[in-house]
């Protein structure tokens, strides 16, 4: 017995057998001819010492030996292919990865499209994308669990900096039961005159200061949390709104009516990471897309 001389292919070829209930069905699976799957197993039966198939009436049977050898090949088998996994990851690691975390105006509203920009130009680079809250878009910039965090709100907690920021106009935005969909504009003061769906968020005293510096005060009878909440209950007929730029193209996409406000009132996007990161390529065509997205120039 020289088990030394047992190769991958012997094993392989074994295996193949095993799976597919024969020699010859075996050799059809891994695309080699009966002779040379033959041989391999006569060759592997050599070198361990014992026989794995034997002859009952017409066909060939594996013994009991083959049986329990074929549990362990199917161990080591497992095994290989948990590397090969492994490998693909950390190749996929090597060749690039962007972690992003946005608050949900964002994550929302222009993300999807963005990520999908980003994949067509990186492809081998691999993207997540979290949608968190204002303080967990921080806790994942500083933990370095997310390379970009996006958020309508500064981060200035330690490390923290902004590289990128991204202004535009807030938008209104309902359904024709509510606003006309030719009309140029939204002025503060018709908010006053038709139900009014509140945030609740760190936006909320924003718009507040917006709309007693224009002398207005709005029938809010419904609250909600999320952009995206408001912009579900906008199209449900139940009222008009205030929300980002980038949530107003989405209602709009959406059947819904989207129109400028006026006067204007301004919505930052912020993009923050640590602030020893050296931005990645990827990272610096998201900015890109975001700005892009928002209507910077």
């Amino acid at each position: 017995m020289n088990q030394r001389n047992v190769t991958y292919r012997m094993i392989e070829a074994f295996q193949a057998a095993m799976l597919n209930n024969g020699i010859s069905a075996g050799a059809e699976a891994l695309g080699i001819s009966q002779p040379a799957m033959s041989r391999l197993i006569a060759d592997l039966q050599k070198s361990i010492g014992f026989l794995l198939f034997a002859k009952s009436g017409r066909t060939v049977k594996p013994t009991a030996e083959a049986h329990a050898l074929m549990s362990k090949v199917q161990q080591s088998f497992l095994g290989l292919e948990q590397i090969v996994d492994f490998s693909a990851q950390l190749r996929k690691q090597k060749l690039g990865q962007l972690a992003i975390c946005a608050i949900p105006s964002i994550g929302h509203s222009v993300m999807p499209w963005v990520v999908a920009q980003l994949r067509r130009k990186f492809p081998d680079v691999l993207i997540s994308l979290q949608v968190a809250s204002y303080v967990e878009v921080a806790r994942q910039v500083k933990t370095r669990q997310a390379d970009i965090g996006l958020t309508g709100d500064t981060l200035s907690l330690g490390d923290l900096e902004t590289v990128a920021e991204f202004s535009a106009d807030c938008v209104c935005i309902g359904t024709s039961k509510w606003l006309d969909p030719k009309a140029a504009h939204v002025r503060a003061k018709d908010l006053g005159k038709m139900p009014f769906i509140s945030p609740t968020g760190t936006f909320r005293p924003r718009l507040n200061a917006w709309l007693g510096a224009n002398g207005v005060r709005v029938d809010s009878m419904v609250e909600a949390s999320l952009f995206q909440s408001i912009s579900d209950l906008c199209l449900e007929g139940l009222g008009v709104a205030v929300v980002d730029r980038l949530t107003g193209i989405k209602h709009q996409k959406r059947g819904g009516v989207t129109l400028p406000l006026r006067p204007a009132m301004a919505y930052t996007v912020y993009a923050t990471a640590m602030s020893d990161t050296r931005l990645s390529v990827p990272a610096r065509e998201l900015i890109r897309l975001v700005a892009a997205a928002n209507g910077d120039t």
